[in-house]
C-alpha cells in the first residue's frame, strides 16, 4: 500500500504550477493531513491520462493518490473511466481544493466540477 504524489504539466486548469510548486502543495497538504508520502509520479508534459500512474500501480500497489487539483484529472471521459477502473479502491486528495474521497461518484463528481469551470470566463 502505497501514498503518491502525482506531478503533471504546468498547465493544470486555470493554473500555471511548476512541477516543483505542485510538490510544494502537495508536500504541505500531506503534512497538515498526517500522510506520508513515499512515491512521486512525474508525469508527461501535456498529458492528463494520468497513464504513468496506471503504469506503477502494478508494482507499488498505490492506495493513496495525492494531486494538487481535480483539474489534473482526464479532460475526456473515456480516460476518467479508466482511472476509476484501475483506482477503483484508491483514496483521491485534491490539495488545492481541499477534498478528498474515493470512487466512481467522488471522481466523476470531481470530473464534472472541473469541466464546469473550463466554460469560465478568464480575467486576465
Amino acid at each position: 500500500m502505497t501514498v503518491a504524489s502525482v506531478t503533471t504539466d504546468i498547465n493544470i486548469g486555470p493554473f500555471k504550477i511548476p512541477s516543483n510548486a505542485q510538490n510544494m502543495i502537495m508536500n504541505n497538504y500531506a503534512q497538515r493531513n498526517n500522510i506520508i508520502i513515499e512515491l512521486v509520479v512525474p508525469e508527461p508534459i501535456m498529458s492528463d491520462q494520468l497513464a504513468t500512474t496506471q503504469w506503477l500501480t502494478k508494482d507499488f500497489n498505490i492506495s493513496i493518490i495525492v494531486l494538487c487539483s481535480i483539474h489534473q484529472l482526464p479532460s475526456k471521459i473515456e480516460y476518467l473511466n479508466k482511472i476509476i477502473s484501475k483506482f477503483e479502491n484508491t483514496f483521491f486528495h485534491f490539495a488545492i481544493e481541499g477534498i478528498s474521497g474515493k470512487g466512481e461518484i467522488f471522481l466523476k463528481n470531481c470530473f464534472n466540477e472541473a469541466n464546469y469551470f473550463k466554460n469560465a470566463q478568464f480575467i486576465d
